[in-house]
């Protein structure tokens, strides 16, 4: 069930991005600055805490969660599909692939004791059978468990193209909302220049 459930979702985050040039999400339609970047609206705003090694990727992820319902939902879906309940429910099947995997592999080596080279072969011969039948039991479990390996890894990158494509639009906002007025720069230039005119006649060489 849980495996239909990522094959699901993976399904639909993978026609989100398609659709993406075609439609414009609801993220992309709030024009203002991210409040964590807005120093003026916060007090715990990511420029006022000047602490620039934060993650501003997750900053800006964690504020479209709390503002977008049908982000956020999802967002949980994926927290709670990748969590340890996971683990948890594929820790019987590994715990019994391990202990299986262990006897087969102390047997063989009780196999190669016996001094009797031909009883040796003969034996090793049966228990490779044993371990093959074994092996064809446990065939689906061993490919669900491969189909899970290969979800948990598309899932991770659609989160992280998910964060990328949710904070672009925000980022986007705050350049263009934020860009501050080049008359400032313009100004210290002036006034270099003027220090620099001013200072050349104490800084001439006497004759």
């Amino acid at each position: 069930m849980k495996t239909i459930q990522i094959l699901l979702l993976v399904t639909i985050l993978f026609l989100g991005c398609s659709e993406e040039k075609n439609k414009t999400p609801e993220i992309n339609q709030l024009n203002e600055t991210p409040r964590v970047l807005d120093g003026k609206k916060s007090e715990g705003s990511f420029l006022r805490t000047k602490r620039y090694d934060e993650n501003i990727i997750e900053k800006l992820y964690g504020e479209a969660l709390g503002k977008n319902e049908k982000l956020e939902t999802l967002n949980n879906l994926i927290k709670e599909i990748t969590s340890d309940s996971l683990s948890d429910k594929t820790s019987n099947y590994i715990d019994y692939a391990t202990i299986n995997n262990r006897y087969w592999s102390t047997a063989k080596s009780y196999v190669n004791k016996l001094n009797d080279s031909i009883k040796k072969i003969e034996i090793l011969a049966i228990f490779d059978k044993l371990e093959t039948d074994y092996n064809k039991r446990i065939a689906n479990h061993e490919t669900k468990m491969d189909s899970i390996a290969v979800l948990k890894t598309k899932l991770s990158d659609q989160l992280i193209l998910m964060k990328l494509f949710v904070t672009e639009p925000m980022i986007h906002n705050y350049q263009s909302n934020e860009l501050p007025d080049i008359d400032e720069l313009k100004s210290i230039i002036k006034d270099y220049e003027k220090a620099i005119e001013n200072s050349k006649e104490y800084s001439k060489v006497r004759k």
